[in-house]
């Protein structure tokens, strides 16, 4: 039989792959990943207006940041800057994965990154030294963040953890302490 034949000439793959998801199944089990960070306390107007906000119990001021809030250049920008494959790739771009590992190991030193949008989430929810043991716990949490949360919902913990200086963390932090304004008013500029 033909199909028996084919399973049989494919076993060893299909072994590692079953082996390989295997492994991540039992190890997201066992090690979940953390959902959020503590988002400031804001007190609001009647009108929605934002009167006040407290720094989180870690003193920042981190406000979280949803889509309809930003305008779409600037979610356009961040993308094509930081993940122009972002909507392409399941959390790792291999491509740039092997691209960054050759240039650092031809310099002997780390002159290039391979963070998808994805990755940097999984390190600003669970900051880590940079090392090369440490990128591997990002690709394994960028895969679990991918699995759990969508698109769209990655790219709000991306623009709500940003670092933007000091203790400010969150596109609409900054735009609220830099501007005093909304980031969906803001120019590109």
């Amino acid at each position: 039989n033909m199909h028996f034949e084919l399973i049989l000439k494919y076993r060893n793959s299909v072994t590692i792959v079953f082996s390989i998801l295997l492994l991540f199944i039992v190890l997201d089990l066992l090690y979940p990943i953390k959902n959020q960070k503590e988002f400031s306390k804001q007190i609001h107007a009647k009108d929605g207006t934002l009167l006040t906000a407290y720094l989180t119990s870690d003193d920042k001021w981190r406000l979280r940041t949803e889509l309809e809030e930003v305008s779409p250049e600037l979610i356009k920008a961040v993308i094509e800057k930081e993940d122009n494959l972002f909507y392409w790739h399941f959390g790792i771009n291999p491509a740039s994965i092997v691209r960054a590992l050759y240039k650092n190991l031809i310099n002997g030193e780390v002159k290039s990154g391979a963070s998808t949008i994805t990755m940097q989430v999984a390190r600003l929810l669970e900051p880590k030294e940079r090392t090369y043991s440490n990128k591997l716990v990002e690709m394994f949490r960028a895969l679990q963040l991918e699995m759990k949360y969508s698109k769209e919902e990655i790219l709000e913990l991306y623009l709500s953890l940003l670092p933007f200086g000091g203790n400010i963390e969150g596109v609409k932090s900054a735009s609220y302490i830099y501007f005093n304004s909304l980031p969906g008013k803001l120019s590109l500029s």
